[in-house]
């Protein structure tokens, strides 16, 4: 029974581990790392490095500005990368989960308050 017990113990532990971001706490956890943004509250995009925790922008956003051009202000600049963009209407589901191609711009819009992790191609 105790082995038994331990085997859910560990499925139930994994299980949380592989779970999505979620937006409310992505967007609090980077607005923690990086204090001084002087950006309005309103006007905010949050970028989250999924490998380097130090790598956290606050941008403003602005009508037009393309997924690429969020991925080439952070140290991925001309690479494949994974991105994961969250929204506040979609709490803990993602509503862009696709490899962006170094010259691909993906006809994705983003909007004041997303969330986006990104992380080098071939991360889970």
């Amino acid at each position: 029974m105790r082995i038994l017990a331990i085997i859910l113990l560990s499925l139930v532990s994994l299980t949380c581990f592989a779970m999505l971001p979620e937006y409310f706490s992505s967007w609090q956890w980077i607005e923690q790392h990086t204090p001084k943004s002087q950006t309005p509250q309103d006007e905010r995009i949050y970028i989250g490095d999924s490998i380097a925790t130090t790598n956290t922008f606050i941008l403003r956003f602005q009508a037009g500005f393309s997924l690429r051009e969020a991925v080439d202000l952070t140290r991925y600049k001309g690479t494949d990368v994974n991105v994961i963009v969250l929204r506040s209407e979609h709490k803990t589901e993602p509503v862009f989960r696709e490899t962006v191609k170094r010259v691909e711009k993906p006809k994705f819009e983003l909007r004041a308050k997303d969330v986006i992790w990104i992380a080098p191609k071939g991360t889970p």
